[in-house]
């Protein structure tokens, strides 16, 4: 049975499309072939059409501060060769810059992710299945890759969040690496988070020791959790182990974000991880306000139409963006 696309993945494809019809239209004089399929394709429904006025008003609202950055180039270039240069190639270079900006808004896991042994999407989740019987459950945006061999099974998580169910093999360790901290499993099951060279490990069942990787390769001080407790760590530093809330640190598996007692800021910070078209807050005193959150992944937009109802905010959308002001 062929697969059914859901509302999400559909609007997600045309914006794929949309965009590289922008690049194909914009990179140089096109065809009159090229002209006609590319009718043809935003014929085909209001969606089509809408998707790419997405892209083109994207794309103008970047035009500004590209025209200000090559006039700011300009000025600083002394070199009359590379003047001439940009010169001849500025207009395409700037309609490439629009284009490749306007992509990575909405698809910067298409440029992290793609190289990965394993990744999801933004909004995506996945299961993987080693073949040492380990199961690891892959949150949004996420990319790893997998190494075994007869010592160690290490898995070098390189951005994101995902759960681990490690199998048990005494004569093989179950290593996960974020950046330069190493979690060990002993024989468990817990979750890494691990964004912008920061993140947190949390136990949900088991021991797991954590320890901080020195240049050289050996293992440093280490600290053991155990069940209920997390550690934070950075480039530096690894915390002691506090108490976790697990099932708010798990909730993603079961599609709900759930957080209590944090800074709205905090809390579409989180959302915007799960979101192409990113919110934002216009009010810093309105983002320290702390709230309580329990949120419907797979619609996300109807806590945003609700949250009017319980503090004095204003949401204002601008296509895939929303805005939230006091």
């Amino acid at each position: 049975m062929p697969h059914l696309e859901s509302p999400p993945e559909t609007r997600e494809r045309l914006q794929q499309e949309a965009v590289a019809w922008h690049a194909r239209l914009t990179s140089g004089a096109p065809e009159a072939a090229d002209l006609g399929e590319f009718e043809a394709w935003r014929g085909q429904s209001p969606a089509h059409d809408q998707a790419y006025r997405r892209i083109e008003s994207l794309w103008r609202q970047l035009e500004l501060p590209l025209r200000a950055d090559r006039k700011r180039r300009r000025l600083d270039e002394k070199s009359s060769r590379t003047k001439a240069w940009l010169r001849r190639s500025g207009a395409g270079l700037a309609a490439a810059c629009a284009v490749l900006a306007t992509a990575l808004a909405f698809y910067p896991d298409y440029l992290f992710n793609s190289w990965a042994d394993y990744h999801t999407r933004i909004g995506g989740r996945a299961d993987v299945r080693l073949a040492d019987g380990s199961l690891i459950h892959l949150n949004t945006d996420t990319a790893l890759d997998v190494e075994m061999n007869g010592g160690e099974r290490r898995v070098h998580l390189l951005r994101g969040e995902a759960e681990f169910e490690v199998a048990h093999d005494r004569s093989r360790p179950f290593r996960v690496q974020s950046g330069d901290t190493v979690t060990e499993a002993l024989g468990t099951r817990f979750v890494v988070r691990y964004v912008r060279s920061a993140g947190v490990i949390t136990l949900l069942q088991g021991r797991v020791r954590a320890a901080k990787l020195a240049p050289s390769g050996a293992f440093g001080a280490a600290v053991v959790l155990a069940p209920g407790e997390s550690v934070t760590f950075d480039r530096r530093t690894l915390s002691e182990p506090q108490a976790a809330d697990v099932s708010a640190s798990s909730a993603w598996r079961r599609g709900r974000l759930i957080m209590n007692f944090v800074p709205l800021k905090q809390v579409i910070a989180e959302i915007n991880r799960y979101r192409r078209g990113q919110i934002k807050l216009l009010d810093a005193d309105l983002g320290e306000r702390e709230i309580n959150a329990a949120i419907d992944l797979g619609n996300v937009d109807a806590w945003l139409d609700a949250l009017p109802a319980t503090l004095p905010v204003h949401i204002r959308r601008a296509g895939p963006f929303v805005m939230i002001g006091s």
